[in-house]
């Protein structure tokens, strides 16, 4: 834990006052005092308990209550590091009661803080947390700006006691110490003042799961320590960082990390041993210092003293010899226990390895079961929703069927949905999530979310607005697929809370950022009337199977939508934002960077009176085994003047496509005798270059560069909508 390194700081504060006299005896306790801290500063232990006790001597002589308290704190201090606690706590409690009665509150803090850092490193955190809350109260009552370790060190006794949530009280402030300038020629115990507020913040994001910024700040204590060899505070932030990558699975980095803390840990050890060698020299010069000193009183012993001082010192090297002794058994046992500590990370190291590899193969075939599950669903989803979508389309129907197809039809993309979901989140968990911006009409960006919850919404009852604000520009390049998905979740998860209310979208430009002519800040905000969320249950709502009610009848859905969405926007650089209130409702927003593109450079529009124009007379081969998948596209073809035949063997496709010639082929990648990759890549081979386009249930990032690879133009997903494959055929058509 930090320490409070006071010397030059409490004497440029306290010795003042002290220097205004002009006289003897007070110039005199100066000079001890002065030479007291200067000594202290230098560790020079034991020439700093001689001038604090001639201090003490000299302030009893004087009977001068501000100097004597003097002594007793830079007495407290040496004794606080030369680890004599009990000695420690005496002192600086005859300080303190010195000083309650003088009222000088910066001294109080300073004890205060002393007796704290002794309660502390004597394990009494409970007692060490009242007494830094005593020094923070005070500095807070006189605007005290030397606050900062104190806050360190509170903070730092709640993650020793597994209190992080009383962390987040200091978290700003703790933040603002890191915006303080500082060179590179800033003093030592700034530098393990910076290590360890970059450790208790790292230590605090780790066990808040916000890996990302534990690591930040994790790696910045690491630097710090490493550039002042500071050892035992490169131990603990190393111990750390391979404690959260453990967490996170990425074990060959933890392991790098734990043979980097074992390293240190032992550096740190030998410091130790040398520390207590020194510790224990500096404790037997005191009781020489002290024998001496009442030897002196009188003559006759001062002079025995000097006569006996030849077999004094044979019995210094004898103890001396005896301690080295002992340090060097000390030594040995540490090394034996090196050893086996050793042994044991790297039996565990091995562990984690082979624990490593297993994960990465159960990940593996979780990846492909999902993979493999999503594509035999998604095959007999095409049908179901593009044959419910074709019926719905049918002029004559009563009002009783024609609500039976809605409902069929919201299942089947709720289904779809959910698929969609879970592949996405194995996607973003195995980190093949790309980010493609492509150019949006905001408009047709509206359009489609609006087609994707209108079922939901009037099941629910609740009335689904979007506000763009007027400065909003008609496109905008984002990634619209991500875009999409982030918000029907949200405005779904709104709906399932806002039965009979309503959900309000809104767009706008955050002018808070920096707006150019080549980009700005969209803040999207999606908000609604309905229950709130409880503030206990804010950050739970965002994990993954997380569902949270306030009514049993309001329990529903799969808890990945919201954890979905602050996956994807943490992918995009960002996060989500919550604001809530029990019975009033709740507004999730978030910020997305969009950059702008000139409308000249803009792909013009087709216009729809132009489609049945565009389309006239063009040959369609359709190769297609699965029936209800053909008669699907057959009927979103028919009310253009379109010749479309159809095959359902690859092998016959292939000879077709030799013989004929076609404007675009629909070819299905999982076709019998002669795959649809197989097929692409013969006829690229002899030359021809009709469009193709693959038609598939299989997932896009699993397919995309084979297929692309094998010649396919461009890849339509099961189940589609027919304005997709209409608006796929037209660009093909329109060039």
């Amino acid at each position: 834990m930090t320490k409070l390194y006071f010397f030059i700081a409490f004497l440029s504060v306290n010795l003042l006052s002290f220097g205004q006299s002009t006289s003897v005896s007070i110039d005199s306790l100066n000079t001890h005092l002065n030479d007291a801290y200067i000594y202290g500063e230098k560790s020079d232990y034991l020439n700093a308990i001689v001038s604090g006790k001639k201090l003490l001597e000299l302030s009893y002589k004087q009977n001068d209550s501000t100097y004597i308290a003097e002594a007793y704190y830079v007495l407290g201090y040496i004794d606080e590091v030369i680890e004599e606690y009990e000695q420690a706590e005496e002192k600086y409690n005859k300080a303190l009661e010195i000083i309650e009665k003088k009222q000088d509150s910066v001294f109080l803090v300073d004890i205060y803080n002393g007796l704290a850092n002794v309660a502390s490193l004597q394990g009494l955190r409970k007692k060490s947390d009242a007494l830094y809350h005593k020094a923070l109260y005070i500095t807070e009552l006189i605007e005290n700006k030397s606050d900062r370790d104190i806050i360190l060190n509170i903070c730092w006794n709640y993650l020793d006691d597994n209190k992080y949530e009383k962390v987040k009280k200091y978290l700003e402030t703790l933040r603002s110490y890191l915006l303080e300038n500082y060179d590179e020629d800033i003093k030592k115990n700034q530098i393990v003042f910076y290590s360890d507020l970059n450790f208790v913040l790292g230590r605090y994001y780790g066990e808040s799961k916000n890996y990302e910024l534990a690591h930040e700040n994790l790696d910045l204590a690491i630097s710090l320590a490493e550039r002042e060899n500071l050892y035992e505070e490169l131990s603990q932030a190393l111990e750390f960082k391979a404690k959260y990558l453990r967490e996170q699975e990425r074990f060959e980095e933890a392991l790098n990390f734990t043979q980097r803390y074992i390293k240190s840990k032992q550096k740190k050890l030998d410091e130790d041993l040398l520390k207590k060698l020194q510790v224990e020299q500096v404790k037997y010069g005191v009781n020489e210092y002290e024998r001496a000193l009442k030897a002196s009183e009188k003559e006759k012993e001062l002079v025995a003293s000097i006569a006996s001082s030849k077999s004094k010192l044979s019995w210094l090297y004898l103890i001396l010899s005896v301690i080295l002794g002992i340090s060097l058994i000390v030594i040995i046992l540490a090394s034996f226990r090196r050893k086996k500590l050793i042994k044991s990370l790297n039996q565990k190291n091995s562990q984690l390895v082979q624990a490593q590899k297993d994960a990465e193969k159960a990940a593996e075939i979780k990846s492909n079961f999902i993979s493999n599950i999503s594509h035999e669903l998604r095959t007999p989803l095409h049908g179901v929703i593009g044959i419910t979508s074709l019926l719905l389309g049918e002029k004559e129907m009563s009002h009783g069927n024609r609500k039976l197809l809605k409902s069929l039809k919201f299942s089947g993309d709720y289904l779809l949905g959910l698929i969609n979901n879970v592949l996405l989140m194995t996607k973003l968990d195995n980190g093949k999530v790309q980010v493609k911006p492509q150019l949006v009409v905001v408009e047709n960006l509206i359009s489609a979310i609006k087609s994707g919850i209108t079922f939901s919404a009037e099941k629910k009852d609740v009335e689904i607005n979007f506000q763009v604000a007027q400065d909003v520009p008609d496109k905008v390049i984002l990634d619209t697929n991500i875009v999409s998905e982030i918000l029907i979740n949200l405005i779904e998860n709104a709906i399932k809370f806002s039965k009979g209310g309503r959900v309000t979208t809104h767009i706008q430009v955050n002018k808070d950022f920096e707006i150019t002519d080549e980009a700005l800040t969209l803040r999207f905000s999606v908000e609604d009337n309905g229950s709130g969320i409880p503030e206990n249950k804010k950050e739970e709502i965002f994990n993954k199977f997380s569902q949270v009610a306030l009514e049993r009848d309001m329990l529903e859905g799969t808890g990945i939508g919201l954890s979905l969405v602050k996956s994807l926007l943490l992918h995009l650089g960002t996060d989500i934002q919550l604001e809530t209130e029990i019975g009033k409702g709740s507004k999730f927003y978030f910020d997305l960077a969009c950059k702008l593109i000139p409308d000249e450079d803009a792909k013009p529009t087709l216009l729809k009176e132009n489609l049945k124009f565009l389309y006239a007379n063009k040959k369609i081969l359709l190769v297609e085994d699965n029936q209800i998948n053909k008669m699907v596209i057959e009927k979103y073809l028919s009310s253009y003047d379109i010749e479309l035949e159809m095959i359902t063997d690859g092998k016959l496709a292939y000879e077709a496509l030799l013989e004929k010639t076609y404007d675009l082929v629909l070819l299905d990648i999982n076709i019998p005798s002669m795959n649809g990759y197989e097929i692409s890549e013969k006829v690229r081979a002899k030359g021809i270059k009709t469009p193709i386009i693959a038609v598939t249930a299989s997932e896009l990032s699993e397919i995309e560069e084979r297929a692309y690879k094998a010649g396919i133009d461009d890849i339509i997903i099961k189940p589609f909508q027919k304005q997709k494959l209409i608006q796929t055929l037209s660009e093909f058509f329109n060039e």
